[in-house]
């Protein structure tokens, strides 16, 4: 009886032990990468967490690989170079502490649905979610800096918060190819008939100054800097320049 019930026991210990990866992924030194940011991948319940201080690496990608993923009909060829790649990773969760999203980290990883804790981040690196087909919102009121096509092709985006007086540098193409684009290239919220949308104020004979209009019938910020369409809803919080697109 004894036998059977220690049996019992250590069954029960590894059926309920969770399988976990964790990998040090703070700013790389010839090639070998901090422990001043840890990456853990859960893999029951397919969720990436980020903790410790300070910036997030940055990785590479590659072209035309065989891991290939396919969300609602969509497919992606191009894989990071990050360890937890075409993993399955479904949900971020990015602790306090950590300020940046890494160049590359989350390139081809088409199953990402959600991202918790974004608050504290103020850098998205380049590419950081290109190709994140499932992606639906995004938040980020301290955010200062987005590098190139950190957006592209985020086909399922229907939620961007960010404070555009904190932004001090937009990429170029940040959301080429993704729902919130196709909101202005076809007219999908909405149009202005012979006006101008600019973000945050609506439908306007003429852009503002530093600001000019696009043959999509939107103003674009100079110098490469880019400005979200006016949705069919526009709401702010308390803070009257944090403003909130959601595209229905």
């Amino acid at each position: 009886m004894r036998k059977v019930v220690l049996m019992f026991g250590i069954f029960v210990c590894f059926a309920g032990e969770s399988l976990a990866e964790t990998w040090n992924c703070g700013p790389a030194t010839d090639g070998v990468y901090s422990d001043s940011v840890k990456c853990t991948y859960d893999e029951a319940t397919k969720t990436l967490t980020i903790s410790g201080e300070g910036e997030m690496g940055n990785y590479g990608y590659d072209w035309n690989t065989n891991n290939i993923d396919a969300v609602n009909g969509y497919t992606s060829s191009v894989k990071s170079s990050a360890p937890w790649a075409h993993k399955g990773v479904t949900s971020i969760v990015v602790e306090q502490g950590v300020t940046s999203i890494g160049a590359h980290a989350f390139v081809g990883e088409t199953n990402i649905v959600n991202i918790r804790g974004m608050e504290n981040i103020k850098k998205v690196g380049a590419s950081a979610f290109y190709h994140a087909f499932s992606l639906n919102s995004i938040n980020m009121p301290n955010v200062e800096e987005i590098g190139s096509y950190a957006f592209v092709g985020t086909k399922s985006l229907i939620y961007a918060g960010f404070n555009p007086d904190k932004i001090t540098f937009y990429g170029d193409d940040i959301f080429r190819d993704s729902k919130i684009s196709k909101c202005v290239s076809h007219g999908e919220c909405g149009s202005c008939g012979d006006k101008f949308v600019q973000a945050g104020v609506g439908c306007v004979d003429n852009c503002f100054d530093g600001y000019y209009p696009t043959n999509q019938g939107y103003c674009k910020i100079i110098k490469l800097r880019y400005t979200l369409p006016e949705a069919d809803e526009a709401t702010s919080d308390d803070n009257e320049n944090m403003i909130e697109w959601i595209f229905e």
